[in-house]
């Protein structure tokens, strides 16, 4: 009974965590570069993930660290998942669309395998190569298009660094996955976040001090607090907990919940619009990945990439 519990607290926490992620998008371009810069709201959002963290140490015991080595890899998550994901996102939306920025974003699985092959840790069969050429065509074909809001140049190169974010997130979960296997979840972030916002200040305080606040109108003060809030420290713990019970491959297709949500509230608020080239370049992009996790369906051997 407990291992059905907690399996299924496991895909309950995989949608919460997803949906929380989804919203960033709209969320994210509704403050930046208005508002605030993204390094003021990386800034803030890791500060508040890491005294939540450190607060954690009233309620929950100290694990120890079994490994000198493992020190290390603390570190590595720190920079890959607390300051490069957080800031290649936050960056790369002030210059994309919401709805590109989500379509990109799906392509984590896909670079899981790539990294994983590079590292010897996984091999390509037919079914994930084609899967891996629809994938990046689709997403190809959402960098490269002139669709949106935002000038082509400014949108390649928004689209560029979501992707580098994602990259970054992908490495760090084939990088990390004997440590999220080998601590509880709790212990990972209380040496991720602290250690992020410690890099981060350095290069955000500034940008946080010359934030005009008394600017900022009530409405948006109310999606600043959800992004500072929601999306780095409840979404990641849910999500290093899932990967305990369940299937590296079953989690991802809970990604997917991302674009569509993401698309919705854009559409919905008047940002964003889904042309009929972004739609055909998503579904390339679904069918890809897809292809894929489907090739693991028997013998799952990478993580997924993780979220903020």
């Amino acid at each position: 009974m407990n291992a059905l519990q907690n399996k299924t607290k496991a895909h309950l926490g995989l949608i919460l965590a997803n949906l929380v992620w989804a919203m960033n998008y709209p969320f994210y371009k509704m403050i930046m570069p208005q508002y605030m810069s993204p390094y003021a709201l990386a800034t803030l959002a890791v500060s508040i993930a890491a005294i939540l963290a450190l607060l954690s140490f009233f309620f929950v015991p100290v694990e120890r660290v079994q490994r000198k080595g493992d020190i290390v890899k603390f570190v590595g998550a720190a920079i890959l998942m607390g300051v490069a994901k957080k800031l290649f996102l936050m960056v790369g939306i002030q210059h994309t669309s919401p709805i590109d920025a989500s379509i990109i974003a799906t392509l984590g699985p896909i670079l899981v395998l790539v990294i994983s092959v590079f590292f010897l840790i996984d091999r390509f069969t037919p079914m994930k190569i084609v899967g891996m050429v629809i994938g990046l065509a689709g997403a190809l074909v959402v960098i490269l298009s002139n669709s949106g809001t935002t000038a082509a140049t400014a949108k390649l190169g928004g689209d560029a660094i979501v992707f580098l974010g994602i990259v970054s997130s992908s490495f760090s979960m084939v990088w990390l996955k004997d440590l999220i296997m080998r601590y509880k979840p709790i212990t990972l972030l209380r040496w991720m976040y602290p250690l992020a916002a410690l890099m981060l200040l350095p290069f955000g305080l500034s940008s946080v001090i010359h934030t005009d606040f008394a600017a900022i109108p009530p409405h948006i003060w109310w999606v600043i607090v959800y992004a500072v809030l929601l999306p780095s420290f409840g979404p990641n713990y849910l999500l290093i907990f899932s990967l305990h019970y369940v299937k590296p491959t079953i989690s991802s297709v809970y990604f997917y919940l991302q674009p569509v949500i993401a698309t919705g509230l854009s559409v919905a608020l008047g940002m964003d619009k889904l042309s009929w080239d972004r739609g055909l370049a998503s579904i390339a992009v679904f069918v890809g990945v897809l292809l894929v996790v489907n090739a693991y369906k028997n013998h799952p051997s990478a993580p997924r990439h993780g979220g903020e």
